[in-house]
């Protein structure tokens, strides 16, 4: 412990640093959390979706949901998301899990649904290709 205190003593500019940089990411983590909602493993995704007959949202292009998609999912492409706005609101306060291929374009939707009303926002960790890793389910049409 001692030479702990010692490293941060005389490198104590390394050591403002690191708290900054985690203050960051933890604040960045927080903010999208609040702005997209929550983002939920596979397994997790699966459990809300039997428990409180969650919706899954395929925020991918119309070919890439005909080629496979999740069980139960809606086609809503993200480039039509505001437009389609209806689609989503027949389900009520249902929960709503958004997906893409990475989970990267989920976090944008979520922020932009909340924003127009939609509350219960989730996002699919990792996407698509996170929830065909795990060895789930697919269909296609």
């Amino acid at each position: 412990m001692a030479q702990l205190f010692e490293f941060a003593g005389n490198h104590w500019a390394l050591c403002i640093a690191l708290v900054v940089i985690l203050a960051a990411i933890i604040a960045n983590e927080l903010l999208l959390m609040l702005q997209g909602g929550r983002a939920l493993e596979p397994d997790q995704a699966t459990r809300l979706y039997n428990r409180d007959d969650a919706v899954f949202v395929d925020l991918r292009a119309e070919n890439a949901y005909l080629s496979a998609h999740l069980p139960g999912a809606v086609s809503l492409p993200l480039a039509q998301l505001e437009q389609k706005l209806e689609k989503l609101k027949q389900y009520g306060e249902r929960p709503v899990i958004l997906y893409d291929e990475t989970g990267y374009q989920s976090r944008r939707a979520g922020s932009k649904l909340k924003k127009l009303g939609i509350a219960n926002v989730y996002q699919l960790k990792g996407g698509f290709g996170a929830w065909q890793g795990a060895g789930l389910p697919t269909k296609s049409k």
